[in-house]
């Protein structure tokens, strides 16, 4: 087996599987070191069985848990027709006119939900948004 199947398999970068491997290597093929089958499988098993392979473990449950915490929480529940939202029929309180743009709201999770709606309107109809929004022409 060689640096590149161990990469494979076991999802891990070169240097690690260039570590991993260095131990086991019986022959060489060029500058590439080949290990044998076997011989890899009890150093693995001996890896994950030794103070390491727990350390491993642990590290990668703490790289886990905090990259859970960094996902962004969901501020608002989208009903799935709000794909489909026009700029004529807005919520009431968006209100939009040559180089403005007004929400009024009671709560900030309603602030939420307009934006989201006013969002999705633009998305699915940027050019009669910008007529809209866009400076007045007058000749």
């Amino acid at each position: 087996m060689d640096r590149a199947t161990v990469e494979f398999l076991l999802g891990v970068g070169r240097r690690r599987a260039q570590q991993i491997l260095a131990p086991c290597v019986t022959d060489r093929v060029g500058g590439n070191g080949l290990a044998d089958r076997e011989a890899l499988i009890v150093h693995l098993r001996k890896l994950a069985g030794g103070e390491s392979g727990r350390a491993e473990r642990q590290r990668r449950i703490r790289v886990a848990r905090s990259l859970a915490g960094l996902r962004p929480r969901l501020l608002v529940e989208a009903p799935a027709e709000i794909e489909l939202q026009k700029l004529e029929n807005l919520p009431a309180g968006v209100q939009m006119e040559p180089g403005r743009i007004s929400v009024t709201f009671d709560h900030p999770r309603e602030a939420l939900e307009k934006l989201l709606a006013l969002a999705m309107a633009i998305r699915n109809d940027f050019e009669r948004f910008e007529r809209q929004v866009g400076p007045e022409i007058s000749f």
